[in-house]
């Protein structure tokens, strides 16, 4: 098994990036590692007004600097970048093979998933490093959750 020696979370503006940060900062406490935050703008891929285009640029900042908030309160180094393109184009490039990706599953199905795509998926698909997707409502991982488990062994 490789080592792991950085968490990348890729951040949108829904809350479900917040509890991949929330997981992320876990497992990054728990490798000793640093965490890189990445959100995409794709804004420029569709024709927008300048206007709109800023405004969706703020939104992305923020997202970004309220999950840095949610890694760096659990005593997490973290780095972010901004990009812009494609999502999971953006996030494969942004990537290295001895990553981890911890990242938010919004769970679209059917006619929503054909006409938006998964970016999760599509990254899940083509990332060289191990991907963790984290739906909205999975459990989250806490110190004491390993704590009983090691009582239990």
């Amino acid at each position: 098994m490789k080592t792991i020696n950085r968490i990348v979370i890729p951040v949108d503006t829904t809350d479900v990036s917040k509890v991949a940060a929330e997981q992320g900062a876990f497992f990054a406490k728990l490798l000793n590692v640093e965490i890189s935050i990445i959100s995409v703008n794709d804004s420029r891929q569709y024709m927008l007004s300048k206007l709109l285009e800023e405004k969706i640029e703020r939104e992305k900042l923020t997202a970004i600097e309220e999950v840095k908030k949610i890694t760096e309160g659990q005593g997490v180094t973290t780095t972010t970048k901004l990009a812009a393109g494609a999502p999971a184009s953006e996030i494969i490039k942004f990537v290295k093979d001895d990553d981890l990706i911890v990242m938010a599953s919004k769970g679209r199905k059917g006619f929503n998933k054909f006409l938006l795509g998964s970016v999760s998926e599509e990254v899940l698909k083509t990332a060289p490093c191990t991907v963790m997707v984290i739906k909205e409502k999975t459990k989250k991982w806490t110190v004491e959750d390993l704590a009983a488990l090691a009582k239990e062994e």
